[in-house]
């Protein structure tokens, strides 16, 4: 009996010694997806082999002549050559700040993906089959598309729908302070930014511009 108590806590002890294997580096982060395909990445993990794991957390990023594609649960992403985002996961989808570069998300219907850019956020119109391309311009500036399913941009208050088959610019305009002694400008109703909408058919540009000042006219 006595060997028997001796031998359960060497056996005991051995298993709270031995290192984890098969685990994340960090033991918070939680599995979002794998890699389906990978040309010239440099990312914090291993996203050269097909398969490869992607957790919460990680920051993805593709060379000048790079592509990525990834699938997080039930949804994928596309990074562009140039790309870095990062990329948490979502009740039903995932979200990614991108940082610079272009992303193609797409979900499929019950899913949702959220984008997260130059303070902009990007998700679909309800869960219905999306597929979007947004593309980081500068730090004032995107390009937006949606080739399946209408999306919605959320900016400072402010909404705007995108239907499928349309692409817009977005441009925000920073407010710019006066010179010391000048008068204060005009208080604006929010930050000042315009939407440059392209009809897929390619004739016509209307330009759209939301928070105006009060005294201003609206479209």
């Amino acid at each position: 009996m006595l060997t028997k108590s001796v031998l359960v806590a060497v056996l005991s002890f051995t298993l709270l010694e031995m290192p984890a294997t098969g685990v994340p580096a960090n033991p918070a982060s939680i599995p979002l997806g794998s890699v389906l395909q990978a040309e010239r990445t440099r990312t914090g993990i291993d996203t050269t082999s097909v398969g490869a794991t992607i957790y919460d957390g990680d920051r993805l990023e593709t060379q000048e002549d790079g592509i990525l594609r990834v699938r997080l649960g039930k949804s994928r992403m596309d990074l562009q050559q140039s790309t870095t985002v990062e990329v948490h996961g979502l009740a039903s989808g995932y979200a990614a700040s991108l940082f610079r570069g272009t992303v193609i998300a797409s979900s499929p219907e019950g899913q949702t993906f959220e984008l997260l850019v130059n303070g902009a956020r990007i998700h679909p119109v309800g869960a219905q089959e999306t597929v979007a391309r947004v593309t980081w311009v500068n730090s004032h500036e995107l390009l937006l598309a949606s080739n399946r399913g209408a999306i919605q941009v959320l900016y400072k208050g402010d909404v705007k729908t995108i239907e499928a088959g349309n692409s817009v610019g977005m441009e925000m305009q920073p407010e710019v302070p006066g010179l010391p002694g000048s008068p204060a400008p005009p208080r604006q109703n929010g930050a000042k930014y315009f939407w440059i909408v392209a009809a897929s058919v390619g004739t016509a540009i209307v330009i759209w511009r939301a928070l105006e000042s009060p005294s201003s006219p609206h479209p």
